[in-house]
């Protein structure tokens, strides 16, 4: 797996209650609470925040205008440091087999889950075949030299990737 470290800026809104002698350290933990474990399209999975720098912070207090329960929130530009994971087409990964099914394996590659499809996983080389009358239902090849079911650790590669934000 290939881990970066990233500088990254946010915009953050803290509303009025959140003011005090700890905005600092409010801002730190909504940041990480709003940021950490999640995933964006452009730098993929934001495994752990560090590095917030609360002495530089830009804000902006909006001001309340006609909208009524908005009055006095600021909106403070944070830069902060994560270490990010962003797979790529053709990268090699191990993975926990999390669920066999006839139509392929799905496996645990660290915060991201992948699927292998049958297609990509048995052909006339490997020999292996579905076994869904098994318990636990596996694939298999012949003379079992070759059993895929929950927990088996897999090396696989990637042939594409889709991120969605619903970690």
């Amino acid at each position: 797996m290939f881990f970066v470290v990233k500088n990254l800026k946010r915009h953050l809104e803290v509303e009025p209650k959140m003011y005090g002698p700890n905005l600092k350290e409010t801002i730190k933990e909504k940041l990480v609470e709003v940021v950490e474990n999640t995933c964006s399209e452009r730098y993929g999975f934001i495994l752990k925040v560090f590095n917030v720098d609360t002495e530089r912070l830009e804000g902006r207090i909006e001001s309340t205008g006609m909208q009524s329960g908005r009055g006095g929130t600021a909106t403070f530009t944070v830069k902060y440091e994560a270490i990010v994971f962003k797979p790529f087409k053709g990268e090699v990964l191990m993975g926990q087999v999390k669920n066999v099914a006839q139509q392929g394996v799905f496996c645990q590659c660290g915060p991201m889950q992948v699927f292998i499809a049958r297609a990509n996983l048995a052909d006339d080389s490997n020999g292996l075949k579905w076994h869904g009358d098994r318990t636990p239902a596996c694939w298999m090849s012949e003379g079992e030299k070759m059993k895929i079911e929950e927990k088996t650790m897999l090396r696989l590669r990637l042939m594409g990737v889709r991120l969605s934000n619903d970690v």
